[in-house]
């Protein structure tokens, strides 16, 4: 045909979104989902993908990374170019990442606009933002309602890490300021005074060892901020979001505030639903130093419960590239230890592997989970998070039989360390699209120029 019809056709694939499985042909037109056709519907495009046996999902969407993340005067070993790209092969589209805390006498719109500046021109994938807050003074206060017309529409506030945790008269400002705007304040949730107190319990008994470590950041304070932070929210009449919810005891400090009418956004995490604090008694359990902990084996499972049911709402990676050398240089002391780990390209094959091969659950929820409910949570829907009309064409082509191991899975840097270096799963991306531009094919990322960008989201209330 002299004029197709598409610039994307998608032939033969099976289509799954959070609410879809079934077989579709799909059309992609200027970047957009333009066509849902039944099988073999006549139809003509400049480029013709065969998905024949594949699974076509939504692309993911990665709502926690850290990338170039400055820590004691250094910087993690990767950039946006390299980060994305080795999301893009493990078929993540969209990742949320954050402006790290602004040093005091930077303006909170001046450091949002210098990690905008990072990403453009250098992402394979669409890059959006949480702006952390580390203080409630007026210029920051300020500065927030500008920062939501932008599209940082979600924020974080640490409740502990002396050099950047807001206290609780922070928390209450900054959480009106960010709810009048139509943002989403967002918390790492670990109560300060209780991990000083266990840590320092521990430390007087000679327990500072990494089998140790999770006894240092015990599950109630973790809980604890939840009750708090939800109550603030609860107050301010706004959702919060809480970040890495890592076991059972937080899961039921948000079911008890969701229960007296807070709505709760709770994230987890793609370790916390892999592994279980057995990881810490291996030889290598101090690439697992991560917080919150890796809890127990139950606590896993809760978390399974609450993917399968709806209660966690999104997974993410919270990659964060350290270098081999300074991760592993202090086995012996958790303290001397930077929390995380990279993570960044195994989030949706570990995801696919457990939820679906391991737990038997529907390929609808993983799409759920791995992009539409985050897409809904942080103001990105119906854009991102889905396979209809009129989304973006962010896709992920996906060969539910294909096996790999750890070290099959591409690296954000070459001086880093994978925490799946062990784990073996079936179902790896085949094909990546941004936009319905090729950005992985045949497992291979494609030559050209970075497909993805800054990402402006909606407000979210």
């Amino acid at each position: 045909m002299s004029n197709p019809s598409f610039d994307l056709l998608i032939r033969g694939g099976r289509v799954v979104t959070g609410h879809l499985d079934e077989p579709l042909d799909l059309g992609v037109r200027d970047g957009r989902i333009a066509a849902l056709l039944r099988p073999g519907v006549p139809a003509s495009a400049h480029r013709v993908a065969d998905a024949s046996g594949l699974v076509v999902l939504p692309g993911g969407i990665d709502t926690h990374t850290h990338v170039a993340w400055p820590y004691g005067g250094m910087t993690t070993r990767d950039g946006f170019a390299a980060a994305t790209r080795a999301a893009a092969r493990g078929g993540t589209t969209t990742l949320i990442d954050f402006v790290p805390p602004n040093a005091r006498g930077q303006r909170l719109a001046d450091a949002c606009d210098a990690r905008i500046r990072a990403i453009t021109g250098a992402a394979a994938i669409d890059v959006g933002l949480h702006p952390i807050l580390n203080r409630s003074d007026e210029e920051t206060l300020g500065d927030i309602g500008a920062v939501v017309a932008r599209g940082l529409t979600s924020f974080k506030m640490y409740t502990t890490y002396e050099e950047n945790r807001v206290g609780d008269g922070d928390v209450w400002r900054l959480t009106r300021e960010i709810a009048r705007h139509g943002g989403l304040p967002g918390f790492h949730a670990e109560n300060h005074e209780l991990l000083v107190a266990a840590e320092a319990d521990l430390a007087a008994d000679g327990r500072t060892s990494v089998p140790d470590f999770p006894g240092s950041r015990p599950a109630l304070a973790e809980a604890a901020a939840i009750e708090t932070v939800t109550l603030i929210g609860r107050t301010v009449q706004t959702p919060v979001y809480i970040f890495h919810v890592s076991g059972g005891e937080a899961l039921a400090a948000v079911e008890r505030a969701r229960a007296a009418g807070t709505t709760v956004h709770a994230e987890t995490c793609t370790h916390y639903l892999a592994f279980d604090e057995t990881v810490f008694a291996r030889p290598d359990g101090w690439k697992f130093v991560i917080t919150p902990p890796i809890r127990g084996a139950a606590d896993r499972e809760r978390l399974w419960d609450a993917v399968g049911s709806g209660g966690v709402v999104s997974v993410g990676s919270d990659h964060c590239a350290y270098p081999l050398s300074e991760k592993s240089a202090h086995p012996e002391d958790h303290r001397r230890t930077p929390p995380g780990a990279a993570g960044i390209q195994s989030r949706t094959p570990v995801l696919w592997n457990e939820a679906v091969n391991v737990r038997g659950l529907a390929a609808s929820v993983f799409a759920a989970v791995s992009a539409e409910r985050a897409a809904r949570a942080l103001g990105m829907y119906p854009r991102k998070g889905t396979i209809a009309v009129g989304a973006d064409a962010d896709l992920v082509l996906l060969d539910p039989t294909a096996s790999w191991t750890g070290p099959d899975l591409p690296a954000a840097s070459d001086d880093t360390f994978d925490l799946y270096d062990r784990y073996e799963g079936r179902g790896l991306p085949r094909a990546v699209y941004v936009r319905g531009e090729p950005v992985v094919e045949d497992g291979r990322l494609t030559d050209g120029p970075p497909r993805g960008g800054f990402l402006a989201r909606d407000r979210v209330r």
